[in-house]
């Protein structure tokens, strides 16, 4: 039979043995949870050199409409269609990232008015000072879709969600209403997280995607686009 010194030993080695077990398991069973973000499709950068003032063409980005699935009021609003404005506002913020176009502001023109009046102007002094534009360009975010899938395993699992847009847009020559270009471009995002435990795993719909799918849509036909008003510039003569 084992003596009380032995009997007190075996009891502290058990009892060591038990701390480092649990705390073993402790750390192996603490709650993670990662997030990877990806844009896909995105083309390259435009690498066209910035041009002088008196040199730049000048554009007006107008009208882009939501004409996908998700159309039917989920991406409407009292102040019209959020999506429509998003893709305008996206490819406004690209062309003048280039410093190659004067760009000329259209579908917020009422409320420049507005703050035109406030300022004391009339509206033909208005009028009078808006410029002309040798090029204008509407569009469309033509198709919107979504995507979530997933998989689990003993102690964890992981979900990603895929957005994907296809955009439309056509440049026009407002003396002629002449349509001189016109192409589409699609652009994919994804996120993915993953947990363990179940935590962190109940997120609903990640609403930024969408427009990061239309962004990516957007910055692939963006070469394209500025090698398109580049070669109308150099064939009409600098904007007048």
């Amino acid at each position: 039979m084992l003596d009380m010194q032995e009997r007190t030993i075996m009891k502290i080695h058990m009892t060591r043995s038990l701390v480092l077990g649990l705390a073993t398991f402790a750390v192996a069973c603490t709650p993670t949870r990662t997030i990877n973000e990806g844009v896909a499709d995105r083309g390259p950068a435009v690498a066209a050199a910035p041009l002088p003032s008196a040199e730049r063409m000048k554009v007006a980005v107008g009208r882009f409409t939501n004409e996908s699935t998700y159309g039917a009021g989920l991406f409407t609003d009292q102040s019209g269609d959020r999506l429509g404005k998003q893709a305008s506002d996206l490819l406004t913020n690209h062309l003048v990232e280039t410093q190659r176009f004067i760009v000329i502001e259209r579908p917020d023109l009422g409320r420049l008015q507005a703050e035109a009046k406030l300022m004391g102007l009339s509206e033909d002094e208005f009028q009078k000072n808006l410029l002309g534009v040798d090029a204008l360009i509407i569009g469309s975010v033509a198709e919107l879709g979504r995507e979530t899938t997933g998989s689990s395993w003993f102690v964890g699992r992981s979900k990603q969600q895929r957005a994907r847009a296809r955009v439309v847009l056509r440049m026009v020559d407002p003396r002629t209403a002449e349509v001189f270009y016109t192409q589409e471009g699609t652009g994919e995002a994804t996120i993915e997280a993953t947990s363990t435990l179940g935590f962190g795993g109940s997120a609903g719909w990640d609403s930024t995607l969408d427009g990061k799918a239309i962004d990516a849509a957007i910055v692939n036909m963006m070469n394209n686009v500025v090698a398109t008003l580049d070669a109308r510039r150099s064939s009409t003569g600098n904007s007048r």
